[in-house]
């Protein structure tokens, strides 16, 4: 009981984080205008490629740490991440100075502000400190947000550095307090030795992911970074804001993932559910996988206006193609969880990067025809991975005694 109620206030710890920056659209699609929020999307996909760089999987680290080897070195773990943050951040920042871009900076230290914090974040999770897990997220959500509408109405100019100077600072402000409550729980001893032990199992343990999440990058935020390079930022504001409205839709499957998945994992257990019917029901879910498009586009299109701004005429078609492209994850959690359950995960490493190749490929294939058609390389990437798993899910073969 203990688990289910763990696992519902982590669950909606991470659904506030990610639906606040959803709650702000409205008033950054108004207060930037589209150009300005296809700037701010560009720089976000930027914040997105630095993380991968500045947090290493450090948070991934720190929790296989502590159900391996305990809370012992967990500290030393900790300071050791933190150390190669700082360093890597500092060389980015010397990037950014050569650059002469101030905004650039303050981007890579948002950024290493989020892996801080995100290690702050499993250091409670691992420890099954839930509620201190919401708490935390909760309230950077809050004065992340808040922080955004109080500097933006103070100053018209640079909106966009100030939108990352309050991730910023809220990140830290929240991540320092937080630390300040957990210093003692696993004391911070370091030496020479422990230091190069703690680096090398972070670099040990990031190292392989970089591929996974150079991949989920790919997939995710490519996109932008070719629109922005070849199309107007008022043009690349109506397809961000199309894409962050349709995630949403992410938001909800992944949600329904996490509530579902114990209950799927015990009727795997039980026997009730096998291979055949999990291929049936990830057939059975393809009906469902229109439905949000068809919706979106049966709505009149001044509602998206009155929820954006009047700036974003032509929001619908790309809103209605995400959505179908995002629907497409459904079976996929169904068929994938399923190869998670039987520890498939040397097959579904190389799908996922399969995936991340079509879509990189139909991208660049689409781009050529004009921005209407680059949202079709979200629908291409997600349905080509689906036949593949699909083959993939099959009754274990027993185990013959000797």
């Amino acid at each position: 009981m203990k688990i289910l109620k763990d696992s519902m206030i982590y669950l909606c710890g991470e659904l506030f984080a990610k639906i606040m920056p959803f709650l702000l659209m409205p008033y950054l699609t108004r207060k930037l205008g589209a150009a300005g929020f296809g700037e701010l999307s560009y720089y976000q996909t930027l914040f997105a490629l630095a993380a991968i760089v500045l947090g290493f999987s450090q948070d991934g680290a720190l929790t296989r740490y502590y159900h391996f080897y305990g809370k012992r070195n967990l500290g030393n773990l900790l300071m050791a991440g933190y150390a190669h943050t700082a360093f890597f951040t500092l060389i980015l920042l010397i990037f950014s100075w050569i650059m002469q871009s101030w905004l650039l900076a303050i981007v890579l230290l948002a950024t290493a502000s989020q892996s801080i914090l995100a290690s702050q974040l499993a250091w409670r999770q691992c420890q099954q400190r839930a509620w201190h897990y919401a708490i935390i997220q909760i309230a950077s959500g809050i004065f992340s947000s808040l922080l955004t509408v109080i500097l933006l109405e103070i100053s018209d100019h640079t909106p966009i550095l100030w939108r990352f100077l309050a991730i910023l600072a809220a990140n830290l402000t929240i991540a320092l307090i937080a630390f300040y409550f957990t210093r003692h729980d696993s004391p911070i001893r370091l030496t020479r030795q422990r230091f190069r032990l703690s680096q090398a199992y972070v670099y040990a343990f990031g190292l392989p992911l970089i591929l996974h999440h150079t991949s989920g990058f790919a997939k995710g935020q490519l996109d932008r970074i070719i629109i922005y390079q070849n199309f107007s930022t008022y043009e690349l504001g109506i397809y961000a804001a199309a894409l962050q409205l349709a995630s949403t839709l992410s938001i909800i499957l992944m949600a329904l993932n996490k509530a579902t998945v114990p209950h799927f994992y015990a009727a795997l257990k039980s026997g009730s559910l096998n291979a055949a019917k999990t291929r049936k029901l990830a057939c059975f879910s393809l009906i469902f996988v229109p439905i949000p498009a068809f919706l979106a586009k049966m709505l009149p299109e001044t509602w998206f206006l009155w929820f954006l701004g009047q700036e974003y005429v032509g929001v619908q078609p790309y809103l209605s193609l995400f959505l179908l492209g995002f629907a497409c994850v459904l079976p996929y959690y169904i068929l994938v969880n399923y190869l998670f359950y039987h520890g498939k995960n040397k097959i579904i490493a190389p799908i996922s990067v399969f995936s991340a190749l079509v879509y990189v490929l139909a991208l660049w294939a689409l781009a050529r025809g004009g921005l209407t058609h680059i949202p079709y390389a979200t629908i291409i990437g997600n349905l080509a991975i689906l036949p593949i798993l699909y083959h993939f899910v099959r009754d274990p073969k027993p185990i013959q005694a000797a």
